[in-house]
């Protein structure tokens, strides 16, 4: 048995090379082509757009929306040192609560989409639309 499963791996090892070596594909055949302008409707270039930045402005405003708490947490309770801000905190400063992160979280989607909406209005308001 241990003889055919050495046989049987040593020809994989042998005949692995031999099959790989298969014309690779041409590049332009493989890749998708991309999206025309006119392929779809222009609200729908909008409501992409608006996706992507809200998307994107998320991660920044969740950051500083967390900064935000733990700065006016640290001031409202006069400075104490258990209750310093992220990059001063330690293994014993104050750990927010559950309400405190979905509140932030909350807040920096509203914040996101807030800075999605006033993209949207400038980019309908422009005169070249």
């Amino acid at each position: 048995m241990k003889r055919q499963l050495l046989l049987l791996l040593l020809c994989a090892a042998v005949l692995m090379p031999a099959l790989a070596q298969t014309a690779s594909p041409n590049p332009a055949e493989v890749l998708p082509q991309p999206y025309e302008r006119d392929e779809f409707p222009d609200w729908l270039w909008s409501v992409r757009r608006f996706e992507i930045i809200a998307l994107g402005v998320f991660p920044f405003a969740l950051f500083y929306t967390r900064v935000g708490f733990d700065l006016s947490r640290f001031i409202a309770n006069g400075f104490d040192p258990s209750y310093a801000p992220w990059p001063f905190s330690n293994e014993f400063s104050y750990k927010p609560t559950d309400e405190e992160q979905i509140t932030s979280l909350l807040i920096a989607g509203g914040v996101a989409l807030v800075f999605a909406g006033v993209d949207a209005l400038i980019l309908h308001l422009r005169p070249d639309n």
